[in-house]
């Protein structure tokens, strides 16, 4: 089954609406949902840092994580995914963020890079997130492909784990 065909199912079968935040995927995750029959109901809002300025300046990201952790790691991945929560004001559910550096022109070699994603959700009344970091190698557009779909396939996992873990 297509990917983004069964996260944008997973979204509507449980009411979820999504914000993301990408960064070397300049928008490819929210563009593979809204080409889905169903999506505009379940996005809510996109959001593409490319520099590392744009990244810096995102809603929740702290000045302070950027110096303890760095700009590309978990921490500031779980930041910018309850940023972007806290920035719909309430329209969506559920929120991914994709953060990692664009990568070197493809020179025909392929590269090895490492990727963070995190997810957040409402449960309880409070935020719940959590992160992971993920070494990709290939070439560059290839490597842009398997982000996008790792960080669309870690919603369900993440999501599903919140619901058994509040039971």
């Amino acid at each position: 089954m297509n990917i983004s065909k069964q996260i944008v199912g997973y979204l509507r079968s449980r009411s979820l609406v999504l914000a993301s935040v990408e960064t070397c995927t300049a928008g490819a995750i929210g563009a593979m949902l809204a080409e889905q029959r169903g999506a505009p109901g379940c996005l809510d809002l996109g959001c593409v840092a490319h520099s590392e300025a744009a990244l810096a300046a995102l809603p929740g990201v702290s000045a302070q994580t950027i110096a303890r952790f760095g700009l590309f790691s978990e921490s500031i991945a779980r930041e910018a995914a309850e940023g972007a929560l806290a920035r719909s004001a309430g329209r969506a559910s559920v929120a991914l963020a994709s953060i990692g550096l664009p990568g070197l022109e493809d020179d025909g070699i392929g590269v090895a890079v490492a990727h963070c994603f995190a997810w957040a959700c409402f449960e309880g009344g409070c935020v719940v997130s959590a992160g992971e970091t993920v070494w990709f190698s290939g070439r560059r557009n290839e490597i842009r492909r398997s982000i996008a779909r790792r960080a669309l396939l870690g919603l369900p996992r993440f999501v599903d784990s919140v619901i058994a873990c509040a039971k």
